[in-house]
């Protein structure tokens, strides 16, 4: 005998005239596809074809800026040993990094790529960045990486991730 109580049937259809009825179909529908692209997201290759980092950091760094010179040799030092350089493509910390990575003479084995996203200002490519993507949101460097650099402007926290 089973002691669970029985589950409550959900109607089939819904009257658009029962706002709250359809605000709850809306948002639980909305959550599950989130729920779906999380889940979706821990996919990964067995083997990745390259190692990518992603650097996330302030497009007002301007070049000069100690933060800048440090991202931009960290760049050239992951990109020494192989590491594809992925930034929005803009400028200031992105322009840094993108440097770094064509300073490190890597040729073919590297690449400085660019992930732009539109914006009402800042859409210029920066001169290092090859090649450039257009991309909806900040987050698809995310899943492009295997480790991710977050240095969001002059003297805060610096936070790395790796996978």
């Amino acid at each position: 005998m089973n002691s669970e109580p029985p589950v409550p049937r959900v109607p089939t259809t819904v009257s658009l005239a029962d706002e709250d009825a359809v605000k709850r179909i809306l948002t639980d529908t909305l959550f599950g596809l989130w729920a779906t692209i999380n889940n979706l997201t821990r996919l990964r290759p067995s083997k990745r074809e390259r190692y990518r980092v992603t650097v996330f950091g302030s497009a007002r760094t301007r070049p000069g800026h100690w933060v800048y010179e440090e991202v931009r040799r960290m760049a050239a030092g992951l990109s020494a040993m192989g590491c594809d350089i992925v930034t929005g493509g803009g400028p200031g910390l992105m322009q840094a990094a993108n440097e770094g990575a064509q300073e490190a003479q890597a040729g073919e084995r590297v690449h400085s790529i660019g992930m732009r996203v539109e914006l009402p200002f800042e859409q210029e490519v920066n001169p290092f960045v090859e090649p450039a993507f257009e991309h909806r949101t900040f987050f698809t460097r995310l899943h492009q990486c295997g480790a991710t650099y977050y240095q969001p402007s002059g003297n805060q926290y610096v936070e790395v991730k790796v996978e």
